[in-house]
């Protein structure tokens, strides 16, 4: 009877756990996704680490994507960074691509569109998932920007 108690004891947490786990997984993999416009950039702080510092440019984001056709721009507020410069979202990279992004940003940001994919539910908090940069996935942006460098040299 000890025994039963001691693993129950010991088990009871861990399956917790993993149906928390789960029930995250399934949250996340059934969130529709919505596409928003970035900008906003602080030149002096683009690159913090090893995340981007934005913020969320709701003017040219399509409001059409959401509930009501209304940017629920109280909720994304709610899970932002407040900095001297407004609120500002993160999203995390790679640090040997850090350099290239952010000369990306401070050269190319009249010439490129900067979107970040989230995963969002009304209620839930928003999730970014990819950053695009022209509707690519950035790493493919960063890839071909290298490759026309290197022919260019």
């Amino acid at each position: 009877m000890q025994k039963i108690k001691i693993i129950t004891a010991l088990s009871l947490p861990i399956v917790a756990l993993l149906l928390w786990t789960a029930t995250l997984c399934v949250k996340y993999l059934t969130m529709p996704e919505v596409v928003v416009r970035i900008g906003g950039y602080d030149p002096r702080d683009l690159i913090g680490g090893h995340y981007i510092a934005y913020t969320i440019d709701w003017e040219k984001t399509d409001c059409t994507q959401f509930k009501g056709s209304k940017c629920p721009e109280k909720e994304f507020a709610n899970h932002s960074i407040n900095s001297r410069w407004g609120e500002q979202h993160r999203f995390y990279i790679p640090e040997q691509y850090a350099e290239k992004l952010d000369n990306m940003f401070r050269r190319g940001s009249g010439n490129h569109i900067f979107e970040v994919v989230y995963k969002y539910a009304s209620g839930i908090k928003p999730l970014a998932k990819e950053l695009r940069i022209d509707g690519k996935p950035w790493q493919e942006t960063i890839i071909n920007n290298s490759e026309e460098q290197n022919e260019s040299n």
